[in-house]
């Protein structure tokens, strides 16, 4: 009988360490390679790893930039690269040309961006992390953003690719997923993000803007594979061409409620809004104090990470807080430099850092005025908040477009025009005609209304990838087909073929027959 405690006692310890290596053998080594100096692409695909490191995964994250530390779960593994830090300055500078100064500036923003991202496999830290033989992973969860060379790492390691796409799949990832690309009706490439996809004039667009993307693919793989084939040489790896088929699953921020609706292989997995809770996190004490007081409402003022004050027209900050200082609204505004600021009013709380999420799903907040980009965007459009956008390069013009066509705010040009008058007229437009807010309040609605959580819904995807080692069963065959097979050259050409061939046939009898008829003819006036 006195055993009995004692057998009960090893059982318990003996179903305890089952437990452990249950979930020891479920937890799986994930490598998240973040290469964006662009810290709106990273707060996404962060969202993305986090979520995997809650779940008892070993996530490794590598980047350029420095993560804050809420971005971070306590058990990810941070390693800050020293090398591939591209100066985001170059976006803005090519969008000061025009004509073939800005194609040749573009071309070689592109060009420097693919080629100086290389530098990141000669930084010492990946190395170590590459030549490591006690490094295994499982998964890479890449941000993708510039050279394609990064697929090597997945030949290395011997795993599937997660590509993190922040915005709608463009060219490149849809050829990499074989996903159709519908170019008729859908928007393929971030150089015609056009709000109305109907009419000849969009398809005739959006056939040109294909095809210059597609020259850009191109091009991407000219300068990309030469550096696949240093750091990965053929003696080791596969080429460069085969080591793309490494990728199994595109998660991208959008969702089908944006529009147009397009089509996705399995493998195209919508996330839009990964990076924000249906509650928000309580404000800072200083900040939610000022915002509670706010009787009329908060306005939030912010351009984002990569615009500063240094990339817009002179005065244009003086301008903006000469209209907003004079509203009743209160207004929280991000700025660059606290002890540099436009001007002082009672009713403008100035902030480096503001928690922009958790302010636009504040109650109080009555506008949002920003730069147009996708994470704002969508952000604002989740929350339900109306928008006056300040565009200044890049895909921002053609995201508030989408804003001022679905009637979730107006946009603002910004030149040499840009007045106060012409501010002040636009913002007072938005917080005083209800429409807006109604607009975007019932997008809202639509955006959130889920049958999965997005953030269970990646996971999910995710550890189904690492579940079935890729899962090639998933893939579609034009991810491997050439351009001749996916768009049935061939066949069209068989096809002619062959009516070539019957029409000559044809042809051959029709001759032969009238040939008989004529001698038949003459032989018989011959007789007569």
């Amino acid at each position: 009988m006195n055993n009995i405690p004692t057998r009960n006692l090893l059982l318990v310890l003996a179903a305890l360490s089952l437990c452990c290596l249950i979930e020891n053998a479920e937890s799986a080594n994930i490598l998240a390679l973040l290469p964006s100096s662009s810290p709106s692409h990273v707060i996404f695909e962060i969202s993305v790893a986090r979520q995997m490191a809650m779940r008892h995964h070993n996530v490794t994250i590598i980047s350029v930039l420095p993560l804050k530390e809420d971005w971070l779960h306590p058990s990810m593994k941070h390693i800050k690269l020293d090398k591939g830090l591209l100066d985001m300055t170059m976006a803005v500078n090519s969008t000061q040309y025009s004509g073939l100064a800005r194609v040749k500036s573009f071309m070689e923003m592109y060009k420097t961006m693919i080629v100086g991202q290389g530098d990141i496999l000669d930084d010492p830290k990946m190395k170590e992390l590459i030549y490591n033989t006690g490094n295994n992973f499982d998964l890479i969860l890449w941000g993708y953003f510039a050279g394609d060379y990064f697929f090597g790492l997945a030949e290395h390691f011997d795993c599937p690719v997660v590509l993190l796409w922040p915005n709608i799949p463009i060219i490149a990832i849809s050829n990499l997923m074989g996903n159709p690309l519908e170019m008729s009706y859908t928007v393929t490439t971030m150089m015609n993000m056009a709000a109305d996809t109907t009419g000849f004039g969009f398809r005739l667009k959006n056939v040109l803007a294909n095809a210059v993307e597609s020259v850009l693919t191109r091009l991407r793989d000219k300068w990309s594979k030469p550096i696949y084939e240093k750091y990965f040489p053929s003696d080791k790896y596969v080429s460069y061409e085969k080591a793309k088929e490494r990728v199994s699953l595109v998660l991208f921020s959008h969702h089908f409620s944006e529009k147009p609706v397009r089509p996705l292989v399995p493998g195209m997995i919508e996330i839009g809004g990964i990076h924000l809770d249906e509650e928000t996190k309580p404000l800072p004490k200083d900040i939610e104090e000022f915002v509670s007081a706010a009787e009329h409402g908060v306005i939030f003022f912010s351009l984002g990470t990569n615009v500063k004050a240094k990339h817009l027209q002179p005065q244009t900050l003086e301008k903006v807080f000469n209209v907003l200082s004079k509203l009743p609204q209160r207004v929280l505004w991000k700025c660059d430099d606290e002890s540099n600021v436009p001007g002082n009013s009672t009713n403008i709380l100035y902030r480096k850092w503001l928690p922009q999420a958790d302010i636009l799903g504040h109650p109080k907040t009555v506008l949002f005025f920003c730069h147009g980009g996708k994470g704002g965007i969508t952000e604002a459009k989740f929350y339900g908040v109306p928008m006056v956008g300040l565009p200044i390069f890049g895909d921002q013009p053609m995201n508030m477009e989408e804003v001022v066509m679905k009637g979730y705010g107006l946009s603002i040009e910004h030149d040499e025009s840009l007045s106060e008058e012409v501010i002040r007229k636009t913002v007072k437009e938005v917080l005083e005609n209800t429409s807006y807010r109604n607009n975007v309040r019932q997008f809202s609605n639509l955006y959130r209304d889920r049958p999965l959580k997005i953030k269970d819904n990646a996971v999910y995807w995710l550890e189904y990838v690492i579940r079935y080692k890729g899962a090639p069963h998933m893939q579609s065959p034009l991810k491997t087909m050439s351009f001749v097979e996916a768009n049935n050259l061939d066949a069209y050409a068989c096809i002619l073929l062959v009516f070539y061939i019957i029409a000559l046939l044809v042809k051959l009898i029709l001759k032969l027959i009238i040939n008989l008829v004529c001698r038949k003819c003459m032989g018989k006036s011959k007789r007569d």
